[in-house]
């Protein structure tokens, strides 16, 4: 009886055990097709990934916007910060990592917001001191000036001289000045300087940013034009904007 009960218990023992075995089999491919699937999802996001070539465009005509406008000197940590950021993400593109490439071109961007924003400041502070000092002049040469009155000059008898007939000359026949216009067309070998200086036009070569800001949709960059062009010349500009506009020409010196 013993040995039968001893046999029956063995028999039960090594049923569990195979049904333990089993059930821990079982987890196991339950997790590994988890694993499966969590592999096979990230290679399916890794593929949806694609190269942001038009967010590298747009930043690459803001970096360039960067160096043109000035800011590049005017601001220049936050320049050269939107300019490192940019060149990691051209080289990430490259090397066909695109999610840290866009990373890297959000930060380029952010960096750049910075620089427009520290550039602005300054141009509106130089503008500000310029204005002042036109002001205080302005008030010095209100001030009355006294002079000393000369000496009533000693009156002398004039010397009649025979004077000879005056011929008169036909007196020239003013040119009439030319109209200003809004739009003009780009000549062979002009720069927006030499056409800002037309008498048409604003007949101030400094004043070209005002048609390259007003032609941006034509025109990248400010030292290429072309015959042929039809530029919009803006005529509704301030005062304080013009003396914004011939301070960055002064700043920029491309002409």
């Amino acid at each position: 009886m013993k040995s039968a009960r001893s046999s029956c218990r063995s028999c039960q023992s090594a049923c569990v055990k195979r049904r333990s075995k089993a059930a821990i089999y079982k987890k196991r491919g339950q997790v590994f097709k988890r694993l499966l699937l969590i592999v096979v999802g990230l290679f399916i996001l890794a593929g949806c990934v694609k190269p942001p070539v038009k967010d590298l465009d747009e930043t690459r005509r803001i970096i360039n916007y960067l160096q043109v406008s000035g800011a590049a000197q005017l601001a220049e940590t936050e320049y050269l910060a939107a300019d490192e950021a940019f060149r990691k993400a051209e080289q990430l593109v490259k090397q066909g990592d695109y999610r840290a490439a866009q990373n890297a071109l959000a930060q380029a961007r952010e960096f750049s917001s910075r620089a427009l924003a520290v550039s602005d400041q300054h141009k509106s502070r130089l503008a500000r001191e310029q204005k002042l000092q036109a002001e205080k002049a302005a008030l010095e040469a209100a001030k009355p000036v006294i002079k000393e009155v000369p000496p009533p000059p000693v009156v002398k008898e004039p010397i009649k001289t025979p004077v000879a007939p005056v011929v008169q000359k036909a007196l020239p026949v003013p040119t009439p000045e030319p109209k200003p216009v809004s739009h003009v067309e780009v000549n062979a070998e002009e720069t927006l300087a030499s056409i800002s200086a037309r008498k048409e036009v604003y007949q101030d070569p400094f004043l070209w940013p005002l048609i390259y800001k007003a032609n941006r949709d034509q025109i990248k960059d400010p030292q290429q034009i072309f015959a042929g062009q039809i530029l919009l010349i803006p005529r509704d500009k301030t005062e304080e904007e013009m003396t914004a506009a011939r301070q960055e020409a002064k700043e920029l010196n491309l002409f």
